[in-house]
């Protein structure tokens, strides 16, 4: 079967997890990598031998062969060159999140289905085995009427002077959220502050609020020396724990609820604790496949665009909580 022929902008930080994967795929075929850094292009050279190497992005654009343009350069540059792939008659996966701001996102969605080409959004965590047993088992009722979501983001570095850690690390936690629980929230209010002077926030939590009693609570931080990544997801029945720094055994299911049952008394059920097989599986081989299959089916992948406004809608209001002084806003 004809291979996707592929492209990457932006060729730092997480470009080259999509080199890698786009170069080793069956079904893909890496054609060009671009970079604002020559010396950059020349080590990537030194792996990706027979692959195009631009500092121009227009090279890549005007390229008939080029079907699929991965976008994973800073946030403030994913409308313009986004915008310009898909005029350019190019599907289109942009690193999260989709856009710096609603309007664009829309106006990105808007162009994509009038060129009739996917807009997919990099939404890597939602491609995980783990987050699709957790989305099934919410499905399926399991964990009962849900109540509560943490989740902690932490890590060392690197402050970033462009735009805060909402759009740099929560950005993981609503995507994977947003995915698994299937619903956006009427309400949030964030909490921020900045630790380096002129710089925008280095840590801040994400509360927000739904339909009901259900809340969910995301931090993260910028300046912590101990690097956490999990979250825990709490029902009327049972709970379901996440940490995506373990080797194996990511996910575990807890047997363990508390009620209030007559008269107002707490009645605890501290049950088993399951550790569930789930089949290994890299989430962004599980991406690029499901984006494959879309190119040539028409079927829309997980984190469409879409989805990808959604996170977006959801970061903007939590934006404008900020400079409100950290009141709730409508999403």
């Amino acid at each position: 079967m004809r291979k996707i022929q592929t492209a990457v902008i932006g060729c730092g930080g997480w470009g080259p997890n999509l080199l890698n994967v786009f170069f080793s795929n069956t079904e893909t075929k890496l054609r060009w990598m671009c970079d604002l850094s020559a010396p950059r292009l020349e080590f990537l050279k030194q792996t990706f031998h027979d692959v195009q190497t631009t500092t121009n992005y227009l090279d890549i654009l005007n390229d008939p062969k080029v079907e699929l343009v991965a976008i994973a350069t800073p946030v403030d540059s994913h409308y313009s060159l986004a915008k310009a792939a898909l005029e350019a008659g190019k599907h289109v996966l942009v690193e999260k999140p989709m856009t710096a701001s609603v309007a664009h996102a829309e106006e990105l969605i808007v162009l994509a289905k009038q060129k009739k080409l996917l807009l997919a959004t990099d939404h890597v965590l939602v491609y995980s085995n783990e987050a699709q047993y957790l989305r099934n088992l919410i499905a399926r009722g399991e964990l009962g009427e849900l109540l509560y979501w943490d989740s902690v983001r932490l890590n060392l570095g690197a402050v970033r002077d462009d735009y805060s850690v909402l759009w740099d690390l929560a950005v993981h936690d609503v995507s994977l959220f947003y995915h698994v629980i299937g619903r956006m929230p009427k309400e949030v209010l964030a909490v921020g502050t900045s630790h380096v002077q002129g710089h925008p926030e280095s840590m801040a939590q994400l509360h927000m609020f739904f339909e009901g009693s259900f809340v969910a609570n995301i931090n993260v931080n910028w300046l912590s020396p101990v690097k956490m990544r999990h979250g825990v997801l709490v029902g009327t029945q049972k709970s379901a724990y996440y940490n995506d720094l373990e080797a194996s055994e990511k996910l575990r299911v807890y047997d363990r609820c508390v009620t209030c049952g007559n008269g107002g008394k707490m009645e605890y059920h501290l049950g088993d604790v399951l550790s569930p097989f789930i089949p290994p599986g890299d989430a962004l081989r599980n991406e690029v496949k499901q984006l494959v299959e879309a190119i040539r089916t028409g079927n829309s992948p997980i984190a469409d665009g879409y989805a990808g406004l959604d996170v977006v809608k959801i970061l903007e209001a939590a934006s404008r909580s900020l400079q409100i002084g950290s009141q709730k806003v409508a999403v």
